[in-house]
């Protein structure tokens, strides 16, 4: 059994992957700092292999380390934008400048699009994630190209980010916790919708774009973070609205529990990981 780590600036998700599982992995479930010296206690099972991606920084993969090889006498296998290049294009001319979670996110995304028959007709894909930052990335099926490849993608405040810097950088406008609005006539809800405006603004501009590259085929877009729930439906109306100027049928975002854990799931099952 393999535990699959994706550790955010808040919170970890974790999932397992059970060898012969048609099903890749476990849904996400989350995994709270604070728990890490009862690690063992904490989670089902006992790893025998353990593959996890950190964009929380340094202090968060010791913690993590430790906690393993307390638990378990086990090491980390760490992913990054170096692992699954033979998967997918990367067009960063220094891999490292791209975020794990990003660069997992996607290859999380392949597995998702390989039965998706507008990806297998040219139709390109972005994955847009709301967490503590969104970002907003793009991936093309390559048909005449030997792999798919990201074409590169958006980096912004989150919405909770968005609200916080609202709040502390300002001497009169409060945290904002309105209603998503077309045109608002309290201060509450102009902030909550000014936010949602912005996250929604960033995805269209992104989807708009990549179906220019893609000579009009319109993109898939898929979702995930934390912050999805508070802007959603705007994001959703806003590329309703886009579909139906260009008289294009409605293909909502199609919302993923957890895209790293689908891309390190993606590494584990590859022989190099079987035999970390």
């Amino acid at each position: 059994m393999k535990l699959l780590i994706d550790a955010g600036n808040t919170r970890a998700k974790i999932a397992w992957m059970t060898p012969g599982d048609p099903a890749g992995r476990s849904p996400a479930a989350p995994l709270d700092y604070a728990q890490l010296p009862e690690l063992a206690a904490c989670l089902p099972h006992r790893p025998q292999h353990i593959l996890g991606s950190n964009v929380a920084g340094p202090d968060i993969r010791r913690r993590l380390d430790q906690a393993c090889q307390t638990a378990w006498g086990l090491a980390i296998r760490w992913c990054d934008a170096h692992d699954g290049q033979d998967l997918l294009g990367n067009p960063y001319a220094d891999v490292t400048r791209l975020g794990a979670d990003r660069w997992l996110g996607l290859l999380g995304l392949l597995g998702t699009l390989s039965t998706d028959p507008g990806w297998r007709s040219g139709h390109p894909a972005l994955l847009a994630s709301f967490g503590t930052a969104t970002t907003i990335d793009t991936i093309t099926p390559g048909i005449n190209t030997a792999r798919p490849a990201f074409l590169g993608g958006l980096i912004l405040p989150g919405p909770s980010l968005m609200a916080h810097s609202l709040a502390q950088g300002t001497a009169q406008l409060p945290l904002g916790e309105g209603r998503c609005v077309d045109f608002p006539q309290d201060t509450q809800d102009a902030i909550a919708s000014g936010i949602a405006a912005a996250q929604a603004g960033a995805l269209l501009r992104q989807w708009h774009l990549a179906r220019d590259q893609a000579q009009g085929r319109a993109p898939q877009v898929f979702v995930c973070g934390g912050g999805w729930p508070t802007i959603g439906a705007t994001v959703q109306a806003g590329l309703m609205r886009a579909q139906d100027g260009l008289q294009l049928p409605h293909r909502p975002p199609r919302v993923l529990d957890g895209p790293v854990l689908d891309g390190l799931a993606c590494l584990a099952a590859a022989p190099r990981a079987s035999a970390a």
